[in-house]
């Protein structure tokens, strides 16, 4: 589950030398999966120290809820597909969070590019 490592990031190795630079930027994508994952997944983040404050909607571990968590402790957001869901559209839009809209495989080398330079300056 690539998508907890944002929130592994910023609290879990928050203190190793080796990522105290490190910046976050999640690709989010249209697949995702029905239903939700095993609900002890809050309990075993929980267990690693991650502060409860910190896992949002994690209790109900959807989809949606994972990546909007992730969003939230990422420095930058890409959008990797073409659709994703309204909701998820929104909460990109207004996370705060600068984010680089879908962009074709044609284009994609130089926005891709632009925005990493944007998140590291």
């Amino acid at each position: 589950m690539a998508s907890l490592l944002p929130i592994y990031m910023k609290h879990y190795y928050k203190n190793e030398a080796l990522f105290s630079d490190t910046k976050v930027v999640i690709s989010v994508y249209g697949q995702s999966f029905e239903g939700t994952l095993n609900p002890e997944l809050i309990n075993k983040m929980l267990f690693d120290n991650i502060p409860t404050e910190s896992l949002g909607s994690i209790e109900q571990p959807s989809y949606e809820n994972i990546i909007q968590t992730a969003i939230n402790h990422s420095d930058g957001v890409i959008v990797g597909s073409e659709f994703l869901t309204e909701s998820l559209t929104k909460y990109i839009e207004t996370s705060g969070k600068p984010f680089l809209p879908f962009t074709p495989k044609d284009q994609f080398a130089e926005a891709y590019t632009g925005f990493y330079g944007k998140i590291l300056s």
